[in-house]
């Protein structure tokens, strides 16, 4: 199963500066059971040629969960409807300091009830481009995008 395109459109293009942004809930299980949620943005997000998403992750405790589970979750928000994506680890990239993994979509369910629903949201800087090293993930996203 690849992203669907409601998905593929709101995580693919990378962002400007000064502008509002969806920040995507990202969850792993952690060794006792429990969620563990990271946010991403579309700085550190893409959907490759061939439909799989891809993704830089830079938390700790993240990239454990991922390494050890091999599975997650992403939550996105669009108008009426959430869209929660099943994930599969099926490759990891790490660049220095930066992990980026390729998944494929295990299960996909698209959520509506019909009311008017608003993201998690945040402005881009350029000073947060520069902490969050865009520029660097930007290229690791481009890597992971090629079909090995």
């Amino acid at each position: 199963m690849t992203v669907p395109d409601e998905v593929a459109r709101l995580v693919t293009g990378f962002p400007g500066f000064d502008a509002e942004e969806q920040a995507f809930p990202f969850l792993t299980v952690d060794l006792r059971g429990f969620p563990h949620v990271a946010l991403l943005s579309r700085s550190e997000l893409d959907v490759s040629p061939r439909g799989d998403l891809v993704a830089v992750i830079s938390s700790r405790n993240t990239n454990h969960h991922l390494k050890r589970a091999g599975r997650a979750t992403l939550i996105a928000v669009e108008g009426t409807s959430g869209h929660y994506l099943k994930l599969q680890v099926v490759h990891v990239e790490t660049t220095g300091d930066l992990v980026g993994y390729r998944f494929r979509v295990s299960e996909y369910k698209r959520d509506s009830v019909g009311i008017s629903l608003t993201p998690i949201g945040f402005r881009t800087t350029a000073e947060l481009s520069e902490t969050e090293q865009w520029a660097r993930s930007r290229a690791l996203l481009d890597e992971l995008s090629i079909i090995k």
